[in-house]
């Protein structure tokens, strides 16, 4: 039972919405993943005129929450964070993965709806994109261990995310990619709902000037205590 809350899990529906109506395909990770990673993006309209030097940008909509976790899937017996008497080899485990996030379905003629779960972190979301690394092998060059990094689309307007949004952030780092005319303090106050950690976020972060971040790059947003 410790497992049920702890373990990142990934549910495959055919409708959330209709979650308490339908049996969900479960992935479980065995590994728990260190850190995730969330991208937020606000898209503006920059069109000028003719013969101008350039326009105010017009704020057109935000995009839904990208977010992406990487863990590792291993077969080669040894402890993890689930209790497996007999290691799953990895074909299996990708198949199982692949089975729940990404495989058009019959009835819907698309891949499943997911949920995310980890911890108190939930989010009803679909697969964006996997990207599978193997980096163990045997003899016979059949993979023992394998990196899975997968990239989620939130489903925005999801009653869900709205009643996770005020729950949901597990004790972990979170990453966050600096958009043209991002500010520190407001990025710290949509993640930690007080801009008094400004400060310290900025020498977590080493910056030498918080009040000019350059768009690209990322900022580092860990637990605070």
């Amino acid at each position: 039972m410790a497992g049920l809350l702890t373990n990142l899990k990934i549910l495959g529906f055919k409708d959330v919405e209709g979650l308490p109506f339908g049996i969900p395909l479960v992935f479980e990770c065995m590994f728990n993943p260190d850190t995730y990673s969330t991208e937020h993006q606000i898209v503006y309209n920059t069109q000028q005129t003719a013969g101008s030097s350039g326009n105010k940008p017009i704020f057109t909509k935000i995009r839904p929450m990208l977010f992406s976790i990487e863990f590792t899937i291993d077969a080669t017996g040894v402890s993890s964070d689930l209790e497996i008497p007999v290691p799953i080899p990895i074909p299996v485990q990708v198949l199982l993965f692949n089975s729940v996030t990404m495989d058009v379905q019959g009835t819907t003629h698309r891949p499943n709806n997911l949920i995310v779960q980890w911890g108190t972190f939930i989010r009803d979301c679909v697969l964006q994109s996997s990207q599978i690394t193997y980096t163990l092998f045997d003899s016979f060059g059949i993979p023992l261990r394998a990196k899975i990094n997968a990239t989620f689309l939130e489903q925005k307007g999801s009653t869900l995310n709205q009643i996770a949004n005020m729950f949901s952030s597990p004790d972990l780092t979170h990453s966050k990619l600096v958009q043209d005319g991002d500010l520190l303090p407001l990025m710290v106050f949509s993640e930690y709902r007080n801009q008094d950690y400004y400060l310290q976020i900025a020498r977590s972060n080493k910056l030498k000037n918080f009040r000019k971040l350059k768009a690209g790059t990322t900022i580092q947003l860990p637990p605070i205590s």
